[in-house]
């Protein structure tokens, strides 16, 4: 992509759209290893998709307007604008 996720994180941020990392992979949530503490799981796509994931601004209340804006931004932080 042309940065990390950190680094798109940053740049959107410096751009005032809030973002958040991905989900934590259920098998390294403290509920499930509380329940299940002999488990052994391995999970490594999972693991890199909470490593390099994260959530964009999405709602029904977002604008057409705001869509492309972020989009831009997105576009912007790619090329390293």
């Amino acid at each position: 992509f042309g940065c990390s996720r950190d680094e798109l994180r940053e740049r959107l941020a410096a751009r005032g759209i809030d973002t958040r990392p991905f989900f934590r992979p259920m098998h390294q949530q403290r509920a499930f290893r509380d329940a299940h503490p002999d488990a052994r799981v391995s999970s490594p796509i999972t693991v890199r998709l909470s490593e390099t994931g994260l959530y964009l601004p999405s709602s029904s209340g977002l604008a057409d307007g705001d869509i492309e804006r972020v989009a831009a931004a997105i576009r912007e932080a790619r090329l390293g604008r």
